[in-house]
């Protein structure tokens, strides 16, 4: 079913990748983007699966077969898949989906006649729920104030800072994504980065050479812009250690009014830090008090996405 999908400039969803070397060297990872399952079907609405930590598209394999096999929903929806390199600062991949999405409806339905893209859907597994939020909620000044005390008016009047940078700090909603369902998604960490397998993991990151030369430019032609810069810019594991600035801030953010959010969580199964979730992520830090539902399964964190109650309570969120 994935021999078909491809990105709008006909690249084609590659027939399959070692999950370890997309996460630890994004620098040889060049499938990125956003892969339509089909052809634009005018009338449906757009559903937008994004992976998460160490993954790609193909996890959402026996998803897509349920919702494909169900009629209305398959009457209902268009699947699309986004794919990215997992080792890199999701900020920055949460820009380069902005980007997607953005650029994807312009190409699609430049008139903007086809009211179905209003109602698009995000689902994001793990970190990819994380993205996912992003895509939804204003970042006013909140994930700047978490790497720099300077207000972003003044580092920006005080000399140039890359566009690119500043994206990745920057986040307002997109206007046609009005649904998100999170599944597994650690909205405030997970200590599992703090055990032996997430410290390996962050060592062996391997950063492309364009983005440590930019990440050392900056902070070289930025002295005390940034608080406590390290040698490397900081990986999507770092940001995931609980109680991290960037974690946090994206916690904090307000969503716009116009979207609705839903939690699919995973439980019976003990965390790192002793406590009840799906084995990778707790409920504690699954859980938001803002979604219109939540829906708690037995299941470990990637084996969510072959549950068959996960599965059904997907299909109920798309089905209203």
């Amino acid at each position: 079913m994935y021999r078909s999908a491809q990105t709008l400039d006909g690249r084609a969803l590659p027939p399959g990748r070692n999950y370890w070397a997309a996460f630890s060297n994004p620098s040889r990872f060049n499938a990125s983007g956003l892969y339509l399952l089909r052809p634009y079907q005018p009338g449906r609405t757009p559903l937008v699966l994004i992976h998460g930590l160490a993954s790609d598209a193909f996890t959402w394999e026996q998803i897509v077969a349920t919702l494909e096999s169900d009629p209305t929903i398959s009457s209902r929806y268009q699947i699309w898949l986004y794919q990215y390199p997992t080792g890199l600062s999701y900020l920055r991949t949460a820009a380069d989906l902005r980007k997607e999405l953005m650029s994807t409806r312009e190409i699609l339905d430049p008139q903007k006649l086809d009211s179905a893209i209003d109602q698009t859907v995000l689902v994001g597994h793990s970190m990819g729920g994380l993205l996912a939020k992003l895509q939804v909620s204003y970042s006013d000044d909140k994930l700047w104030r978490a790497i720099s005390d300077v207000p972003l008016n003044d580092a920006l009047n005080a000399g140039p800072i890359p566009d690119d940078t500043v994206s990745a700090f920057l986040f307002q909603p997109v206007p046609h994504v009005k649904r998100v369902v999170y599944m597994a998604t650690p909205h405030q960490g997970s200590n599992w980065t703090q055990q032996p397998l997430g410290r390996l993991g962050r060592w062996l990151i391997n950063v492309p050479d364009s983005t440590l030369v930019e990440y050392r430019r900056l902070i070289r032609g930025n002295p005390g812009l940034f608080r406590n810069p390290g040698p490397k810019p900081p990986t999507s594991l770092d940001h995931l250690i609980p109680g991290n600035p960037v974690i946090r801030s994206s916690n904090s953010l307000r969503y716009s009014d116009a979207v609705v959010t839903h939690s699919i969580i995973g439980t019976g199964y003990q965390s790192p830090d002793r406590l009840i979730g799906d084995g990778v992520v707790p409920i504690i830090s699954a859980h938001r008090p803002d979604v219109r539902t939540e829906r708690l399964v037995k299941a470990t964190h990637s084996g969510i996405l072959q549950n068959a109650e996960a599965a059904a309570e997907l299909k109920c969120i798309l089905l209203q």
